[in-house]
C-alpha cells in the first residue's frame, strides 16, 4: 500500500509559484502544532520510520537533532520530572498524549519528520505537485511558502505560561518569534540561520535537518560581538553586541543564560580578583487580578533586547598592575535551586569568546 499522506515542503512564495503551482498559505491546518492532533497517521511512529526509510540522508541528519532528542534527553527528563507537566510534553512529545508519559516508541520520535510534514489538513488540488498524479512520488506533496517562514516554528517556540493563559494575565515564557519580528534581520528566516542549504549531488536545495542551535559552538560564537576596555586598575567594561542572530541571546528556554567573567591574574596565572555578572530574564512571583499566583518578567538584560549591553565588572584593588582576563560563557541550567538562580545545576558550559586585557602599570 502506498502512503499517501499529504507532506508539507518548504518553499519560498516565489519558487511555489515558479514551479507551476498556486502558492497558498493555509497556516491553521498545515503548520506543525503540539499536542495530540488526529489529522496524523494513527501509528506515527510507524509512519516515520517509513519516512525514514525513503529519506536516509535527511534521517541521518535528524537523528543527531535535539528534535530527534525533545523527550529522551536526560537534562530534559530531569527537569521533567521535578515539575511534569501536560504543558512541557505536548512539545517535546508531540506524537503522544501529553497527560502522561510518552510511549517509548513516541518518545523516540521526539518532533519527528511526522511532526512538521504531515499536514493535519488533506491535500488541496491546486497546491499539490505533478508528481503523486503522475506516479512518480509514493505521496502527495502540498507546497505551502508559509513553511519556510516563522510561523512554521512559532507553536513550540513561542507561547505564554501556562497559569497566565488560564487564569487571563498572559505573560511569555518563550518569546522567539516576538524577537525576530523586530531584530535587525526580521527579513530573514528562521531556517536561514537553523536549516542552511547542504547540497548534496542527489539534492542541490537541500537544507539541514541538524538544526544547528545552542550546542553549536560555531553558532554560538556567531551571535555576539564583545568589544574590551579597562576603565580603572580595579574595573573594566564589556560591551556586548548582536552578531549573527535574529533574536535576543540567549532566547527560547527559560534556563539559558550568558555569563560575563573577568579574573584579575596572579603570578602562575593564580586568580587574586574576579567579578561576574549572569545575562537573562528575572521574573517575579506575583498575585494576578483573577487572584492565583503567576510569573512576572522583572528585567531582561539579554544581548539583543538593546542597542548594546554594557558589562562593568570591579575585581577590586588586587587587579592594579595585573593581567585581566574575560571570558562570555553560555549556560544551560538544568534547574534553578534558587529564588535568584544562583545555586542553579549547569547542564553545560560553552565559552562563546575570551580576551585578555593587558597589565598596566599606571590607570589608564
Amino acid at each position: 500500500m502506498r502512503h499517501i499522506l499529504p507532506i508539507v515542503l518548504a518553499l519560498s512564495v516565489g519558487a511555489a509559484i515558479g514551479r507551476g503551482g498556486e502558492a497558498r498559505s493555509d497556516e491553521s491546518s498545515r503548520m506543525p502544532t503540539p499536542a495530540p492532533q488526529a489529522r496524523r497517521d494513527p501509528e506515527p511512529a510507524t509512519a516515520n520510520a517509513r519516512c525514514e526509510r525513503c529519506h536516509e540522508d535527511v534521517a541521518r541528519e535528524w537523528r543527531a537533532s535535539m528534535h530527534a532528542q525533545s523527550d529522551s534527553d536526560p537534562v530534559y527528563r530531569r527537569a521533567l520530572a521535578i515539575e511534569p507537566l501536560p504543558f512541557c510534553r505536548a512539545c517535546h512529545a508531540p506524537e503522544a498524549d501529553s497527560c502522561a508519559d510518552a510511549p517509548a516508541p513516541l518518545s523516540a520520535v521526539g518532533v519527528g519528520c511526522v511532526t512538521c510534514h504531515v499536514t493535519r489538513a488533506g491535500p488541496d488540488a491546486a497546491t499539490l505537485t505533478a508528481g503523486a498524479s503522475m506516479g512518480i512520488a509514493p505521496h502527495s506533496v502540498v507546497r505551502d511558502p508559509a513553511f519556510a517562514t516563522p510561523v512554521a516554528c512559532a507553536a513550540c517556540h513561542e507561547f505564554d505560561f501556562p497559569e497566565g493563559a488560564s487564569h487571563g494575565a498572559p505573560e511569555q515564557m518563550q518569546s522567539t518569534v516576538s524577537e525576530h519580528a523586530t531584530s535587525p534581520l526580521s527579513g530573514t528566516s528562521c531556517i536561514d540561520c537553523h536549516m542552511p542549504r547542504t547540497p548534496t549531488p542527489r539534492r542541490p536545495g537541500h537544507r539541514s535537518h541538524v538544526f544547528a542551535a545552542s550546542r553549536d559552538t560555531s553558532t554560538l560564537r556567531a551571535a555576539v560581538r564583545v568589544r574590551s576596555e579597562r576603565l580603572s586598575p580595579s574595573t573594566v567594561k564589556l560591551t556586548l553586541t548582536p552578531g549573527d542572530v535574529g533574536h535576543a541571546f540567549p532566547t527560547g528556554d527559560l534556563f539559558r543564560r550568558l555569563v560575563v567573567v573577568a579574573e584579575a591574574i596572579g603570578d602562575d596565572w593564580t586568580v587574586i580578583g574576579e567579578d561576574s555578572r549572569e545575562l537573562r530574564r528575572r521574573f517575579e512571583v506575583r498575585t494576578m487580578a483573577s487572584g492565583h499566583l503567576g510569573r512576572h518578567m522583572v528585567g531582561d538584560d539579554r544581548v539583543g533586547v538593546g542597542a548594546a549591553t554594557p558589562v562593568t565588572l570591579d575585581l577590586g584593588e588586587q587587579a592594579r598592575g595585573r593581567a585581566i582576563a574575560w571570558r562570555l560563557e553560555y549556560q544551560r541550567v538544568e534547574h534553578p535551586l534558587g529564588g535568584d538562580g544562583s545555586a542553579a545545576v549547569l547542564a553545560g558550559s560553552t565559552v562563546v569568546t575570551q580576551g585578555l586585557i593587558p597589565a598596566t602599570l599606571e590607570n589608564p
